[in-house]
Formats: structure tokens, sequence, C-alpha cells
């Protein structure tokens, strides 16, 4: 990886529900709750819509593509919700016959994609292409867990529906639930109930991960992380704990309207975390903050369980807000000021004098911790009627966030609305802006967090350059940070995506051979210049390195493991490199080299640009396809290359315009990056 440019700034505090906005139906949807026009509160410059009706909907995964997948356990479905240009989405049965469905997950090992699908009584996964529209080859991973039809519970399980989590260890977390509101049975059990277990990726070696965990129904890791968080729905009708007060042991309703709180946990491997025999205490110093424990007066009023032993709630949640799904915005396209942090959709409450919950909150997160509660999406309660009640949250390619709702059965869409920047940003011309803008603007708008494919703005002004078949033998050029925008013809067409090119640079520093025209060259040494990490770096191979290796070669499926150091020396380390999974997936026959695994996804993928008009739009960020890097001129090679000063295993490919690195230690949207090809051309070709 090169010296990163500095990422787009992470934007102001995150602001909360504070604005009321008119909830946008389509006419086709204006039914139900919809029949009269309703209300939401929203942050500021943000608006609300509905995307989708689906009666009862629950849990959502977003597919690859940008499908949407909506689980409806009352019904045994699973719906496809496919976006449609200037249209209401098309919506359809993904599967059916299924015994209460309710979380999913997409999840890619070793290249095959899988959709993970949690029913009530085991965990199925199919595999899966994008734009699939029904399951494909189903395999039951994890069979026979308890729900209504285990003949102990004798038809009653009151929280049956299962929630799920894989990991980037590609390990599977099951919740199971607890039966009942408090109860013994459920921790004697096999399998203990109110727990999470963790099994392989193919169900195989389960084992008890977590327990002391009533209803967990929200399970998501942070992004880049071995972090695992839940949201837990805790106990209801809990009896008065003070044995020196007169109401002790006896359900008051004011004790209960705010006991026990509902939890925020960050999970750890055979952590305990109390229930049904300890109850984490919101009235301390600490507030909800890593609270300390009370004796559960039913179950354990002698104390025989030590509650100082149980593992600390990491944030409490208003008591009997029902919190349901969990989702991590880091890695996604959210606006800057909500990437670091985690949404939870709150049902509301049925036991508690004053409704409580009917809301999306936001937590931020700060060193790995979250911070203050920030409500999101508030309003659903009107006039003292519930008309909607939250469930799930997930973020779409664009960065709006998806709301299901399965009172109303509705998915809303809430989407930020701030205009991209009008500045030129120092680009010299309005063709150069018009290429900036789209793959570059929505990162600097934070839009998006991914790395930048020229940079945040040029580091020269126009520059006029010898080249002999342009006007007059010159061309107007402007360098940034990863290559440089060049216009060879100004009398071209200004619509033909190659009217504004952005040159040969990585092929001329290798090759020695600086281009002045179609056929005219100056013959230089090959620049003797890293072409990833730190700039002190002297571990990595240079340009002038990858001279010697740019022969055609065959083609190749296998995985990646060659190595290359500074002076040359090439080797094969599966040992070290193989656990990255790399592999050969492409051949260009052009040059013949073949590009690895990470390269040809980064190349392919779609994300938010500016289309002409100004739009923001999901699209291909490459196109055409190899405008911006050129063709493969060397095979991927893996060093060790010291970056941020540390020393990091790190996948180089050189292209003609642009060197590719792939850093896996770095986090996701910025594993894989472009070089500083252009602030390395620059020094190579005019010293500084």
């Amino acid at each position: 990886m090169a010296t990163p440019t500095a990422q787009a700034a992470p934007g102001a505090a995150p602001a909360g529900a504070s604005v009321s906005v008119k909830v946008q139906v389509p006419a086709s949807m204006r039914t139900g709750v919809f029949a009269q026009d309703r209300y939401l509160n929203v942050p500021p410059d943000f608006s609300i819509s509905v995307m989708a009706r689906i009666p009862g909907a629950r849990f959502m995964a977003l597919a690859p593509n940008g499908d949407l997948f909506v689980s409806q356990p009352g019904n045994g479905r699973i719906w496809l919700v496919r976006p449609q240009s200037n249209a209401d989405p098309q919506v359809t049965v993904f599967a059916s016959g299924l015994r209460n469905p309710h979380d999913m997950v997409f999840h890619t090992i070793d290249g095959t994609t899988y959709l993970y699908v949690a029913e009530s009584n085991q965990i199925n996964r199919y595999t899966y292409t994008s734009g699939d529209t029904a399951p494909q080859n189903r395999e039951i991973v994890v069979k026979n867990l308890p729900d209504a039809s285990t003949p102990e519970l004798n038809g009653t399980y009151g929280h049956q529906l299962k929630n799920i989590a894989l990991g980037p260890d590609h390990k599977l977390y099951v919740s199971i639930a607890s039966t009942c509101n408090a109860c013994l049975s459920d921790t004697q059990s096999n399998p203990v109930r109110g727990a999470i277990y963790q099994y392989d990726a193919n169900g195989a070696n389960g084992r008890l991960y977590a327990r002391g965990i009533r209803n967990a129904e929200g399970l998501a890791f942070v992004p880049g992380t071995n972090d695992l968080w839940i949201a837990v729905n805790n106990r209801d009708n809990i009896a008065y704990p003070d044995p020196s007060s007169p109401d002790y042991k006896k359900v008051v309703t004011s004790y209960v309207d705010n006991h026990p709180p509902e939890e925020f946990i960050k999970v750890r491997d055979g952590g305990n975390y109390g229930w049904p025999f300890c109850n984490p205490n919101p009235d301390s110093s600490s507030g909800y903050d890593n609270m300390p424990f009370d004796r559960d007066v039913q179950f354990n009023a002698d104390g025989h369980v030590d509650c100082n032993a149980m593992d600390k709630v990491n944030k409490g949640i208003q008591a009997h807000s029902a919190p349901l799904g969990l989702t991590f915005l880091h890695a996604t396209n959210a606006p800057a000021a909500y990437k670091n942090g985690a949404t939870i959709a709150l049902h509301g409450s049925w036991n508690r004098s004053a409704p409580t919950g009917y809301k999306v909150i936001y937590f931020p997160f700060d060193n790995g911790n979250p911070g203050a509660q920030v409500d999101l999406v508030t309003g659903f309660v009107s006039g003292g009627s519930v008309w909607g009640r939250p469930v799930d949250t997930a973020v779409d390619g664009l960065g709006n966030l998806l709301i299901s709702d399965d009172s109303s059965g509705t998915i809303y869409k809430l989407t930020y609305n701030a205009p991209p920047s009008t500045g030129n940003n120092g680009i010299a011309n309005a063709d150069f802006l018009k290429v900036w803008q789209r793959t570059d603007q929505p990162v600097q708008d934070g839009t998006t967090s991914r790395s930048w494919l020229w940079g945040p703005a040029p580091f020269t002004g126009a520059v006029t350059e010898p080249y002999a078949n342009s006007p007059d033998g010159v061309r107007t050029v402007q360098y940034f940070d990863k290559s440089r925008m060049e216009i060879n013809n100004p009398n071209g067409d200004h619509s033909n995506p190659f009217f504004v090119t952005n040159g040969l640079l990585v092929k001329e520093m290798v090759s020695g051979q600086l281009q002045l025209g179609d056929t005219q060259f100056e013959g230089r040494s090959p620049a003797n210049i890293g072409v990833a990490g730190d700039i002190d770096d002297t571990s990595g191979p240079t340009y002038a390195t990858l001279n010697g290796k740019t022969g055609a070669v065959a083609r190749s499926t296998s995985p990646v493991t060659a190595t290359l150091t500074r002076d040359g020396t090439a080797g094969d380390d599966p040992a070290s490199f193989g656990k990255y999974n790399a592999k050969a997936v492409y051949f260009v026959p052009e040059t013949g080299h073949n590009i690895a695994s990470p390269f040809w996804d980064f190349i392919n993928q779609s994300g938010p640009v500016y289309d002409t008009s100004g739009k923001l739009v999901q699209a291909k960020l490459f196109d055409p396809l190899f405008y911006a890097t050129g063709f493969p001129i060397t095979e991927a090679y893996w060093t060790k290359v010291k970056v941020g000063g540390t020393v990091k295993d790190v996948l180089v490919q050189a292209f003609e315009r642009r060197v590719l690195t792939y850093t896996p230690a770095n986090p996701a949207g910025f594993q894989v990056e472009m070089g500083n090809d252009g602030r390395h051309y620059h020094l190579w070709r005019y010293g500084n």
C-alpha cells in the first residue's frame, strides 16, 4: 500500500432526530397506516420514505448486488426486494415453506458466497450467485435447535426465533434465546437456552460460547475486528431487590418501569451475563455504563450465584424498549458523522406504564466503546397510538439506512440529502473536474468510505507538457496523488470517456521510457522509488525492481503466494501468504498477465458515484473497466512493507497506469488501494 492520502474528514458529531418530516409514500403503497399522512422525526438534512410494503417484515440482509432480502417468519417466507430505476421496487418471494425464518447473513468463504438463513429449528445455508431469485443448493448446517416443537416444551417457546452472525474467523454464532421471562430450566437444558453458541461455518464443532443472555436478537461484528456485539431483551416484572425496603420481593410498577435495562454487550468467549440470577442496576454512579448487578430475588435471593463474578453489561438501554436488529455502520456508505457507530431498532414496550422504544437509535463508538445514545428516527407513536414498530436496519450501497417495521409491514429508507460540493477543488478545468467528481467527490463528501481513485485535490495546477501527437505538440495535464489527468486532443469529443486519460505512468517508471508522443520516448533509468509503503521503507520493491518482471506468463488459476524483495529476489511462500486466499482469477492476453482476486474484485466493484447531472447513483467505479488502471504488466507479488511505521504483509501488482496494493491488515474499504503513482511519477520526471 502506498502511503495513503488522508481520508475524508469524519464530520461533526452525529445529530439526533430533531426535525419532523412527512414520510414520502408512493401512490401504490398508500394503504393501511399510510392511508393518511404520517410524520417521523429525523436528523437535519435527512428525509424518510417508504421503499416497500411486506406484511410482517422482520430481519433484512443486503445481497452483494444490492438486492434486499426480508424475512417474514409468520408466513415462512423470505422476500426479495430488487430496486428499479424510477419505479417501485420489484418484490417477489425468494423462498417459502420455511419454519419461522428470521435472521439472514451473506458471507463469502474461499470465493463462494453463501446466504445463511436461521429457521426456528435449524440454520440453513444456500450458495448465492449475484441476481439469484430462488434459493440454490440448500445445506442444513445446524440441526435440532430447540423451538416450540421440542417435546419437553409442550408447544410453548416464548422466544423461538433464531438470530445469527458470521465472524471474520468464518465461525457461525447462533443465539438460542430463553423460552420464558425468567426460569431455571433454560439454564439446565441441552443446549443451554439464553445463550450464544459457536459453530464452524459448516455447522461442525458446536459449543457454548456465552450464557446468561435472555434474548439476543441483534448480533453483529464490528467491521474489521473480531468483536461480537449483541442487543439483548431483558426480563419483565422484576421484583424489588432491596431487602431493607418494605417493597422487597414485590413487583412495583414504578420500579419495573425502569428495571432492568435492556443490554448492549460485547460478548466474551466463556462469558456469563447474569440472567436469570443477576440483573444490571442502572442506579449506580456509572449509570448505563458497565453496570453493577443486583441479585434477582426470585432466583438468587440467597446469593448462591455470585453476581460480582458476572461479566458486566457494556451499555444499558431504557428498560422494556425491546432492542432487535443491530447494524454497524463502520464499513458502509452512511454519512460521515454516522460511520463509526451502530444502529439498533427498538421494537417498543408492552410492560411499562408509559410506552417506550418504538424508534431507531444510534451509538457512536470511540476506541471500541459505545458513547451516549442518539435517537435517529422517532415518532412511531402518535396521539397515544402506536402505528409502527422498528425491527431491523441495513445500509444500502448509497448509504441509505433501511428500516423494517413488522407492525405496518413496511421497509423505510432514511436518506441523507446534503448536496455535493460545488467548488472546483483546485482542479484545472471542467473536464478534469467531471472525472474527479464522479468517483472521488463521494469520498470527500463522506458519502462513502473507500480509498481515493485520484486523491482529495491535485497537487499541481495545470501543467503543459510536450506530446508530439497533440495540437502544437503540447498537452494540458494535472497531477493528483494517485495519477495524472491529461487531455491529448482538446478538439475531441468531450463526452467520450477517453477524452480525459490518465497516462501510462507506471509503465513509464518501470520501463524507464518517458513517453513524449504515441511513438516518441525519452530513455531514463527506471524509477528507484518504492511502489508501496512509507516513503522511508527500504524493503519493498521499487518500480525499477519490477522492470525484470514484465514478461508474459501462462494463464493461471493458482493461489497467489509469490514473493518479491527490493533487490528483485523472487520466491514462493504459501506458508506465510496462503492464508490470505488470494488467487489468480482473470487472464489478460493483451499483456500476458493474471490479475489477482483482490484486485479483480476491486476494479469490478460498484459504489456511490455522481453522474453527469450531479445525482448520486450506484454504478461501477471503473467504467470502462480498465480506464483507470490499464492492463496488468506484472504478476502479483507479496512483500513486506513498512506502512505507518509497522511492517505489514502487502500484495502488489503493477498495471500500465496504476500500482494496486492489497493490505489485509487495513480496515474494510481500504484494503485495496491505488499507489501514489502521481506523486512518484512527478518526482521521477521533475525531481520533486
